[in-house]
């Protein structure tokens, strides 16, 4: 029996297996390597963290984004370029000698103490814990107004890797973050007549520093869990205000016509293959596509992987939250031996596991808890 599976392969699956192995542990870290980020995102843009922060994590935290800069002579500037981003990945998975198993999850069970899971080609794998680290990929979120347009006239910026096959169209962006604001940008460069649609009545661009946002994520990753359940309250029921980081002013302003206080009230296709927008206003827009830079909606009911009487045994958090897996200081679920990390974490152990941030606090975590579980087990000769 493994010791642990690990299911997604980005930088928190990355980091955990490089902790697992450096801790003597079997693992299986299934997935394909660095998908959403290589495959998924546009590569001609950003990363907004200032790159000190979005190192992954290994246990003698040594393979740093800094020595990947310094060895390869990458520049080691802000903004970082996604391409160098997914580059410094694959060079710290050398580094840790992690292996990949290139194969997607379609269902994983739960029974006599030991987890399984089925891969798409028919391959089962055993192990006594498993961490679902599977990212944003099954949570995109598109507003009812606009799900009813077909898929062909509507679309959410998860998944958009290029935005030529718009040009010379009317694009609608619909959101007013930094998805919104990058995708508007890649339209116009792409030759596209883009306007931006928000419900707010200004964007907000960031203000502060990208290092101190990237280091107040960190320090609150290590915090967040021990806070007093009235703080911990406060913050989950203060609306997030997201901003646009402000080296996509350039891109934008001027350049793309942005439209605030509009929210979008009726969707529809036409005959001639368009759709058209009313807003609350009373205008209108024709255009001849959407992408919803709406954001993502955590749910766990939503990973598809994971069967119905499983989701009922694990227990939720309470009320307006019961999308999220109520988690262990450990991380662990209800479910003895199942994890998870990233956004299906980010009620229980705060905001910063939402991004990269969070990731080296998970392995410093799990990791130790696994092993010592490992060797307690050992002792009783289990």
């Amino acid at each position: 029996m493994i010791d642990l599976i690990i299911i997604g392969a980005g930088p928190y699956g990355i980091s955990l297996a490089a902790h697992a192995k450096a801790s003597g542990l079997s693992y299986v870290l299934l997935g394909l390597p660095m998908q959403f980020w290589k495959d998924q995102m546009p590569q001609n843009m950003f990363i907004r963290t200032n790159p000190r922060y979005i190192s992954f994590s290994d246990k003698e935290n040594s393979l740093t984004i800094d020595r990947f800069c310094a060895e390869t002579g990458t520049p080691l500037e802000s903004p970082f370029p996604r391409p160098a981003f997914v580059e410094y990945a694959f060079w710290f998975a050398r580094h840790a000698n992690v292996e990949f198993t290139p194969e997607l999850v379609v269902r994983l069970d739960y029974a006599a103490s030991a987890i399984t899971v089925t891969t798409e080609s028919g391959t089962r794998f055993t192990g006594a814990h498993a961490i679902v680290a599977t990212g944003l990929q099954h949570f995109s979120y598109i507003p009812d107004v606009l799900s009813g347009l077909p898929p062909s006239l509507r679309t959410h910026t998860f998944g958009q890797t290029e935005f030529n096959r718009f040009k010379g169209q009317k694009v609608a962006v619909i959101g007013s973050g930094q998805s919104a604001w990058e995708a508007a940008a890649l339209l116009h460069l792409a030759g596209c007549e883009a306007e931006l649609l928000f419900r707010r009545d200004a964007v907000r661009y960031a203000e502060e520093d990208n290092t101190a946002s990237g280091l107040r994520l960190i320090e609150s990753a290590e915090q967040f869990y021990r806070l007093p359940l009235e703080q911990k309250q406060e913050r989950w029921n203060t609306p997030r205000q997201g901003t646009v980081a402000l080296f996509l002013k350039p891109y934008v302003e001027g350049k793309v016509p942005a439209t605030g206080g509009a929210s979008i009230e009726q969707a529809e296709a036409g005959p001639d293959g368009k759709v058209r927008l009313t807003l609350s206003s009373g205008d209108t827009r024709i255009v001849d596509h959407v992408i919803c830079a709406t954001g993502y909606r955590i749910d766990l009911d939503l990973l598809p992987f994971l069967p119905s009487g499983l989701l009922a045994a694990i227990r939720r958090e309470d009320g307006p939250f019961r999308r999220f897996p109520l988690l262990s200081q450990h991380f662990e679920s209800s479910v003895p031996g199942l994890f998870f990390v990233g956004s299906l974490a980010s009620h229980t152990h705060g905001p910063a596991f939402g991004f990269i941030a969070g990731l080296r606090q998970a392995c410093r975590t799990i990791i130790p808890y696994l092993a010592h579980t490992r060797e307690q087990s050992t002792r009783k000769g289990f």
